[in-house]
């Protein structure tokens, strides 16, 4: 009799590490579903000012095809399906010109966060636009 009650405790133990184990893994299943989960993201045309739309256009192409590369975001056609916005913005400046991007939420427009960078040339872009899509963006 003594042995099949310290069975039954010993079946009692193994339940409760697995119940506690099925826990810890349902938690981690869910915080990488939060941390991991694709954002979708609505990126209109850029907004230029001062500055030939051409360049305009070729930012928001490279924006593109860096942002594709990253597996946590997916591009939306459509605002209506988009949990964020990604603005982007040429000024012209006395010295260059001024690359604004800004992530908005699509819901209340409220702003997520803005980096701004002076671009000299044309070919500043392509370094710029590397370090907002693997620093900022997801």
């Amino acid at each position: 009799m003594a042995k099949n009650g310290a069975g039954l405790q010993d079946n009692a133990i193994l339940k409760s590490m697995n119940l506690s184990a099925h826990c810890v893994f349902m938690a981690m299943l869910l915080c990488t579903a939060i941390l991991c989960g694709c954002s979708k993201v609505y990126m209109p045309p850029a907004q230029v000012e001062g500055v030939h739309p051409d360049y305009g256009e070729r930012l928001h192409v490279l924006t593109k095809q860096y942002v594709a590369l990253d597996d946590h975001v997916t591009l939306v056609d459509d605002v209506q399906q988009s949990d964020r916005k990604l603005l982007l913005q040429l000024v012209r400046d006395t010295v260059g010109v001024v690359v604004v991007f800004e992530m908005r939420k699509a819901k209340d427009n409220s702003l997520i966060w803005a980096y701004r960078h002076i671009a000299y040339d044309p070919k500043d872009f392509i370094p710029i636009v590397s370090r907002v899509s693997k620093e900022k963006i997801r």
